[in-house]
């Protein structure tokens, strides 16, 4: 975690001095795709020694097209920036929050990562206290920490991504994980030098309501060598699937991965 935590101070001292990020500019130029170097980016979210990690392309943002970040700056430092970071569930869902967000997003978490058994869930404690424990008992790794409206896939091209690719691996394997989950098809592609065993899986699973899918959902197993340590993890292809059963997918990731 070492290198992402130098990178982080670096960054964040940059935007705190000039008001934007220049690699984060650099790598705008260079793609074509527009990521904001003028916002606060999100490199993580939760605990750097989760058993669980979940990874995904870059945190979701309204396209900022000024200059520099405007305003007042929203953390003093980079410690601040770093707790809020944290503890961003327990800032927002935990007992002294205003409990005033209640993400989809984060209840779509929870329904998936249940199944696996590595976060204690209370059912009946109410949502707020799983809200808390589904982002602050993981590490949610952004593989771009700068945001974006949308991750134009097609503008990415060559190796414009390794270094954030090095710096996500360099995270996960800096501590012993039980599971790795990178959420999205893209990451079969974008990892694709790093993988050296792959195993894919299509399967139908039912509605919430107990109906069959039309669609098939997709899981691919792999295994990972980056820097002579290999890493079991999986792509969970259908994450981002509008209307799939979330906990019926969970539940079928989690045997796959273990078999």
């Amino acid at each position: 975690m070492e290198k992402l935590i130098n990178i982080m101070k670096s960054d964040i001292e940059e935007l705190h001095l000039n008001r934007k990020i220049s690699r984060a500019k650099e790598l705008s130029e260079q793609t074509g795709m527009h990521i904001n170097h003028n916002e606060y980016p999100s490199y993580f979210f939760g605990d750097p020694q989760a058993k669980f990690v979940l990874v995904h392309l870059n945190p979701k943002q309204q396209d900022n097209l000024s200059d520099g970040y405007e305003g007042d700056f929203k953390f003093a430092d980079f410690d601040e920036y770093f707790k809020f970071h944290r503890y961003y569930g327990k800032i927002h869902y935990g007992e002294h929050s205003n409990k005033t967000l209640k993400s989809p997003f984060d209840l779509k978490q929870i329904r998936f990562i249940k199944p696996f058994n590595v976060i204690e869930f209370n059912d009946t404690d109410g949502k707020y206290s799983n809200l808390e424990k589904v982002i602050d008992n993981k590490l949610q790794l952004e593989l771009l920490p700068f945001g974006s409206s949308k991750f134009e896939t097609a503008l990415i091209k060559g190796d414009a991504l390794e270094p954030y690719i090095e710096t996500l691996l360099d995270t996960i394997t800096s501590q012993k994980r039980e599971y790795v989950i990178f959420c999205g098809k893209v990451f079969e592609s974008l990892l694709k030098k790093y993988i050296i065993s792959k195993k894919d899986y299509e399967f139908k699973l039912p509605k919430v309501d107990g109906s069959a899918a039309k669609n098939n959902s997709r899981f691919s197993k792999i295994i990972i060598n980056f820097n002579d340590k290999e890493i079991s993890a999986g792509i969970a292809k259908s994450f981002a699937q509008q209307g799939l059963n979330m906990s019926a997918y969970g539940e079928k990731c989690c045997h796959l991965y273990n078999q």
